[in-house]
């Protein structure tokens, strides 16, 4: 008789970033399924730990009191001697940076490794040496690992290139984005009524990455609508994208609202605006702009993730445009707010990022490598 599947997700922090969230989402889903689920972290508090199911065994692996990439080092021998010890069937890393540590981890164990592609292989911008090493390092992790698992089929070729091998061991799995809340609060939009002001939203880490800037300067051109920005989000750079805001003159009319970690509130938001702003350098999928799209929020992003170019085009929504090109972002914002778009269309093209039918793909994925 085969004993019950027994999934350890290990998780740097509960922080409040995309693939924390995954993270949590998986592990709740999976305990709630009858699953032994634990998630192994190295720092049990953090912005997302309410989020954490009490049905879900929480440990710690120790780490240095160092930077991140360092302090993941020296928990490769504690990470081995858990996994001997607890002996999971499965150890899944939900982002890029855990996904060499998990596989080399589980080398000699009895564990299976499951990665995730959680942002680009390469990024915009990133060319020669550089570029060739950090493909080579995602392959040689592929190979090490029993499955990785990729949100579009541009990272599952980039990530493939000519190897069999590592392309026998990919896995397309959706991103499990759109929970309940979200739908419920996409219902509402078609009987809410919006005034004269366009609600504008922007949801994201305020870090170099989301290239908040570009945005700010952006909106700064728009004379033709009365706007106002929520910005959803903290981070280094707020003291410095809000003297930007005073710089520009617009700082009566940009709302800073720090970290939302209700989902309830933040559908909130989706459902009380017209339009998301994504304005990243590089992103793996973009979970904002799917959770706003499934609100009916109209979307203007920049071309940061190919992932996300057919949602986009299915959606009905202005191009993805050129990363850090003030003129075309404002440009198309202007576009967009003078054409509403379909928010039924918008909703119907993330359909399949809706949160239990994503998760029961991953549960059917652990439960098929286990046997």
């Amino acid at each position: 008789m085969n004993s019950p599947l027994s999934v350890a997700i290990y998780l740097y922090e509960p922080s409040d970033g995309g693939l924390d969230r995954v993270a949590i989402l998986l592990a709740n889903y999976l305990a709630g399924q009858g699953v032994r689920t634990e998630l192994w972290m190295a720092r049990t508090e953090g912005p997302l730990a309410g989020m954490i199911d009490p049905g879900v065994v929480v440990r710690r692996v120790a780490a240095a009191s160092t930077v991140r990439g360092v302090a993941m080092l020296t928990q490769l021998p504690i990470l081995r001697a858990m996994l001997r010890r607890h002996r999971p069937d499965i150890i899944f890393s939900p982002g890029n940076q855990s996904n060499l540590l998990v596989a080399c981890a589980a080398l000699g164990t009895r564990a299976r490794a499951v990665g995730r592609i959680s942002n680009p292989i390469v990024r915009p911008g990133t060319r020669g040496p550089s570029a060739w090493l950090r493909r080579k390092r995602f392959q040689l992790t592929a190979w090490l690992s029993c499955r990785t698992t990729v949100m579009g089929r541009a990272d599952a070729d980039l990530l493939a290139g000519e190897c069999g091998a590592i392309r026998r061991k990919i896995a397309l799995l959706p991103r499990p984005t759109v929970t309940p809340v979200l739908w419920q609060a996409g219902e509402r939009r078609a009987r809410a009524r919006s005034g004269p002001r366009r609600e504008l939203l922007a949801v994201g880490r305020l870090a170099p990455q989301k290239d908040h800037g570009t945005m700010l300067a952006a909106l700064a051109r728009i004379d033709g609508h009365d706007w106002r920005l929520r910005v959803a989000g903290q981070g280094p750079l707020l003291a410095a994208l809000q003297q930007q805001c005073r710089e520009l003159g617009i700082a009566d009319r940009v709302e800073f609202l720090g970290f939302v970690g209700d989902p309830a509130q933040l559908a909130e938001l989706y459902r009380s605006s017209e339009l998301l702003l994504q304005s990243s350098r590089w992103e793996g999928l973009t979970a904002t702009a799917i959770e706003a799209l499934a609100c009916g929020c109209q979307l203007v992003i920049t071309d940061c993730t190919p992932n996300l170019r057919e949602i986009v085009a299915d959606a009905g929504q202005h191009p993805m445009v050129p990363v850090g090109n003030v003129a075309a972002f404002a440009a198309a914002i202007d576009w967009t707010l003078s054409r509403p778009a379909d928010p039924d269309l918008a909703r119907q093209a993330v359909r399949a990022y809706a949160v239990d039918e994503a998760l029961a793909a991953h549960h059917r994925m652990f439960a098929q490598l286990k046997g």
